[in-house]
């Protein structure tokens, strides 16, 4: 009877979890990090339909294809059965993903009961299930919340009791997650190293174990992956290699060092932030080594501190440490909301509205554009004078059209003075045009030019003179710009 009745609660809490996430999803329609479609949705349909953009992470091989096999099972599965329309390719995939973030929200949950000395876990709970930037990610598809997801579920498996439990399922998961993101790497070191010696894994037998399912994962990745892009590679080193020691990604942007502490956090945890500063020196004061919360502190840090010698900076980098900021400050959550009961109520409310706006009204225009976009005829042919990677592609079109975008790749070669294409444009987008258009492709204009509305004004008369004609617009962000304007306008020759 007991067993039937955990049970019950259990099958009732993924319920309540599931209701929540089906709202964030259906709250969450914009556009946020090209990942999310160009290394996920984009890759899936070229596999699956034999056209779609590869950009250049995918030509050196520095993804794997392991990260987005799922979303190509979902497409063949659609294909099979005649059911592939675009709106069922776009919303599918992140059905899916809900999905997975509910039974990651689940173990959090799971988690925090078995393990966390908080004394009532309801309201670190809903802080965290509310955390406007969790909800705004968990239903991307976006390798970062995979990533969040598959460190959460690690997380409940870790073997914390060190006479309880010495089980090693942790380390499959932990395995995968590197295989998809090498950088879990860092995160996981701290903790995988703690297990290692706190549970005498330096055995014969635990040795096996650790290096026969590293081993395996990354066998079965090369493999695959060799396969799929065509020759030998080993996408995990190259993705390092690019990103750690050739520093590519900083062509995208850099920040100062302590970027993560005064701009990365705050932002996404609010007024969390404080209570998770309170726990950080609380519990590095106390220094309790086998305290799951000093464990957590420690892993923490150390990322923070190794994310922080890495000049490219993102807030969703952040996302796999969020399951473990809450836990620690679970009970101080708690505490706080106990006493001011009135204040947590309108705190959560402020989430969702935040939320609501970051779904509903910030960034929309990219994705509202494509919808118009796919029912073009295939005759068309579409050009993108937009920052590289503003909107979705193919895996929103599902029409093999011509088209065209600014790209941006970085200096791989080491280029003296190196210029990409997007910003050599913007700085005379009307001479990128004509010895693009009139020399190139000689005179071959394409039937649709795609821009935002700052760029629209400059190039206006440029536009008339060779017979394009504003036919639609449609609203993007009330937060524009240099280069993204607030509305997105589409010309066609008339």
């Amino acid at each position: 009877m007991i067993v039937f009745e955990m049970k019950k609660r259990d099958i009732l809490l993924i319920l309540l979890l599931l209701t929540v996430r089906l709202i964030h999803l259906l709250i969450v329609r914009s556009w946020f990090v090209p990942d999310e479609y160009w290394q996920a949705l984009e890759i899936a349909h070229r596999l699956t339909y034999g056209y779609g953009y590869r950009t250049w992470e995918w030509i050196l091989g520095i993804r794997s294809y392991v990260s987005v096999l799922w979303i190509v099972l979902i497409y063949k599965t659609l294909n099979l059965f005649h059911l592939d329309s675009v709106q069922l390719l776009i919303w599918t995939p992140r059905v899916f993903q809900m999905f997975f973030s509910v039974y990651s929200d689940y173990c959090f949950i799971r988690w925090l009961q078995k393990h966390s000395s908080c004394k009532n876990i309801l309201w670190p709970a809903i802080y965290y299930i509310t955390c406007p930037f969790l909800a705004y990610c968990s239903t991307r598809t976006i390798v970062n919340t995979t990533e969040l997801n598959l460190t959460t579920i690690a997380l409940y498996h870790y073997p914390w009791s060190l006479k309880k439990n010495r089980a090693t399922k942790f380390l499959w998961i932990v395995g995968l997650l590197c295989i998809v993101r090498p950088t879990a790497v860092i995160i996981w070191l701290p903790l995988v190293i703690i297990d290692f010696f706190n549970h005498k894994r330096y055995t014969l037998r635990g040795l096996y174990k650790y290096v026969g399912i590293g081993v395996s994962l990354i066998v079965v990745s090369i493999i695959l992956d060799s396969y799929l892009h065509g020759s030998l590679v080993f996408t995990q080193w190259n993705f390092l290699y690019y990103n750690v020691f050739k520093k590519v990604n900083e062509h995208y942007s850099t920040e100062h060092w302590a970027w993560y502490f005064i701009n990365g956090l705050p932002p996404i945890l609010g007024p969390i932030t404080i209570l998770f500063t309170y726990a950080l020196f609380k519990t590095l004061r106390e220094c309790n080594y086998t305290d799951t919360n000093f464990k957590l502190i420690i892993t923490i840090l150390w990322s923070l501190i190794v994310f922080s010698m890495i000049g490219h900076k993102e807030h969703r980098f952040l996302l796999p440490l969020l399951p473990m900021i809450f836990f620690v400050t679970s009970q101080y959550i708690y505490s706080v909301c106990k006493r001011f009961q009135k204040l947590t109520v309108i705190m959560t409310i402020l989430n969702t509205f935040v939320l609501c706006y970051l779904g509903q009204y910030h960034q929309v225009g990219s994705l509202n554009v494509m919808s118009y976009l796919a029912t073009l005829p295939k005759t068309s042919s579409l050009l993108f004078l937009m920052p590289c990677h503003s909107t979705p592609l193919y895996s929103h079109l599902h029409i093999n059209v011509t088209t065209r975008i600014l790209t941006c790749e970085p200096n791989i070669n080491n280029t003296p003075n190196y210029k990409d294409e997007a910003d050599i444009f913007f700085e005379n987008p009307t001479e990128w045009f004509e010895n693009t258009y009139l020399f190139k492709y000689e005179n071959n204009y394409p039937s649709h030019i795609i821009m935002f509305n700052v760029l629209s004004e400059q190039i206006e008369m440029f536009l008339k003179e060779r017979n394009y004609k504003k036919v639609i617009e449609f609203f993007h962000t009330y937060l524009p710009n240099n280069r993204v304007g607030s509305d997105i306008h589409v010309f066609a020759i008339i």
